[in-house]
């Protein structure tokens, strides 16, 4: 068994993905549209192809991982050779050379497609290394809650502190900042990171473990579901520095204490979270959190002062937490019913393509941007917007998610079904 300072040191990597992963998605498409004024409708349209081609970076990354053999393990060597680069490519998307903005709008895709990559090969081996390494379900709901506060310490940065750091120090030093605390939370997670090389034996080819994959009804449901809150939680982060600018708005420090809200209150609801999955099905905590977030992002659609957001961003905590924590333990579950029917461990194939299907969900995202920046009257350029672009912003912040988590309640229902059918017959 772990002790307590492994478990912490591996949980670290959450600070270095969340970090960089999160300041990427909160900030990353504001600095280019508002600030080097790189059209938005160009980005969007832009994002849509890319989000198809990063769902193959998973694709190969799961295969890859599950299939990798050397004597550092199937998961560790792209954690260990691959966090230098992916700081010091976070580094330079925020420090782009001086060119116009038909330039800008390439060099963003290009150090983008770098970046992802990486991120794509290191998120999807610290993930797949949790499974393995902790398999009662006491330790996974610990170690989970340890990810969870890490995970949010890094959103803390990357979301709450990116756009106000940015504006106050500069986008540079900021992106330098960043990558330094990505870069030392990746390694330091190696300490307490270890493999079970029983597990590396028989791996499938990539048709064979593609195809067994996704006839897993069990997982069928959970990534659906997985699918619909990332793509709630991810337009959230994206949206939010448009709507404190434009719809209320708040100043830099507000919007940190708005965003910090969010987390600040998430990090104790973790142990809640983690106490409640112990006692309940953690299909139950992942579908109360569904209709707490849906009830809660409706206060998007009237609020009109700081106050208001800043409350709403705090009781957004809530199911937030419970998002993080019911969401990873559920995978969990999913790869243990298949190494139980199977008799192999394939993480990397799972999360692979847990991936691919959540990036597919970028496309969705972008191409809902996309339509707004080009139909609502939205002007990069503009100090201000007309209403059509802000009552856009209120809905796509307040009332869509109440949509999307409608219908991802249904196929958290259908997961919990299939699981009490599945138990029923010992997979």
């Amino acid at each position: 068994m772990a002790s307590t300072s492994k478990k912490l040191a591996y949980s670290l990597n959450q600070i270095g993905l969340s970090v960089l992963w999160q300041a990427f998605s909160a900030v990353a498409v504001y600095y280019y549209v508002d600030v080097l004024h790189v059209s938005g409708t160009s980005i969007s349209i832009g994002m849509i192809a890319y989000g198809i081609l990063n769902a193959l970076f998973n694709l190969l990354a799961g295969h890859v991982s599950d299939r990798t053999r050397s004597r550092f393990g199937r998961r560790i060597p792209y954690i260990l050779f691959g966090s230098l680069p992916f700081g010091v490519v976070f580094y330079f998307l925020f420090s782009p050379p001086a060119i116009d903005t038909t330039m800008l709008l390439v060099y963003f895709f290009a150090i983008t497609f770098i970046f992802d990559l990486l991120y794509s090969f290191i998120g999807l081996n610290t993930g797949a290394l949790f499974p393995e390494m902790y398999q009662s379900k006491k330790d996974r709901y610990q170690v989970s809650a340890y990810q969870q506060i890490f995970s949010i310490i890094g959103m803390i940065f990357g979301i709450a502190l990116a756009k106000s750091l940015g504006l106050s120090l500069g986008w540079s030093l900021t992106a330098g900042i960043f990558a330094l605390i990505g870069i030392v939370t990746l390694y330091a997670s190696l300490y307490g990171s270890f493999e079970n090389p029983a597990y590396a034996e028989n791996p499938l080819q990539f048709k064979e473990a593609a195809i067994t994959t996704l006839k897993n009804k069990l997982f069928t449901s959970y990534v659906v579901a997985n699918l619909l809150i990332q793509l709630t939680t991810t337009m959230f982060v994206s949206l939010t520095a448009f709507y404190t600018k434009y719809v209320v708005e708040l100043t830099a420090t507000q919007n940190s204490i708005f965003l910090g809200a969010v987390f600040i209150v998430a990090i104790p609801m973790s142990f809640v979270w983690a106490k409640s999955g112990l006692r309940l099905a953690t299909v139950k905590a992942a579908i109360l959190s569904s209709i707490l977030y849906a009830i809660i992002s409706l206060g998007f659609l009237f609020a009109h002062s700081p106050s208001a957001v800043i409350v709403i961003g705090a009781l957004l905590g809530i199911p937030v937490s419970g998002f993080m924590l019911s969401l990873h333990v559920l995978i969990s579950d999913v790869i243990d019913y298949d190494a139980e029917r199977s008799g192999r461990r394939r993480e990397g194939m799972y999360y692979g393509i847990n991936g691919f299907i959540i990036r597919i969900g970028m496309s969705i995202q972008y191409a809902i941007m996309g339509i707004f920046f080009a139909t609502s009257g939205f002007d990069e350029n503009a100090a201000s917007q007309p209403d059509s672009a802000i009552n856009g912003f209120r809905f796509l912040i307040g009332g869509l998610p109440v949509i999307i988590l409608l219908i991802t309640v249904t196929y958290l229902r259908q997961y919990s079904r299939r699981e009490k059918q599945l138990r029923g017959t010992n997979l």
